[in-house]
């Protein structure tokens, strides 16, 4: 009987162990790079307003776009760049507009990402988004 209670002790600090021992999980590919949740926060956090086509107002909080273009090495020398969704979701904009819109975000959704584009186009704001390309 005390075995099993010590067995029982000894899974429990091995799962605990095991679950502290986890790598965070990649969320965003930006060009070669991977970016993880903290990755992302470390680049500073801003704040966008985003209005719906039905008027709605609503604030994100994320990753100004431009920052993580830059900490990417991804610079304007190219034309186009793709944002990708989980659902294979796909829509590129003009690499100049992208780092020149100040208010531009890849803000935090729950447990996913989202493009947050204040006054650009209801198609660039991509929900779920796992990679950002430059070509």
């Amino acid at each position: 009987m005390k075995k099993t209670g010590l067995y029982i002790n000894l899974l429990i600090v091995l799962v605990l162990l095991t679950a502290c021992g986890q790598a965070e999980e990649e969320l965003l590919t930006v060009g070669d790079e991977e970016y993880s949740q903290s990755d992302l926060e470390a680049l500073g956090i801003t704040s966008a307003n985003y209005t719906n086509k039905d008027g709605e107002t609503t604030t994100y909080d994320g990753v100004s776009l431009a920052a993580l273009l830059e900490d990417a090495n991804l610079d304007a020398a190219g034309s186009t760049i793709t944002f990708t969704a989980a659902d294979g979701y796909e829509v590129e904009m003009d690499v100049s507009e992208a780092f020149a819109c100040t208010n531009c975000i890849v803000a935090f959704d729950n447990s996913s990402l989202r493009m947050v584009m204040p006054n650009m186009s209801g198609k660039l704001q991509v929900k779920d988004l796992i990679s950002i390309e430059v070509e």
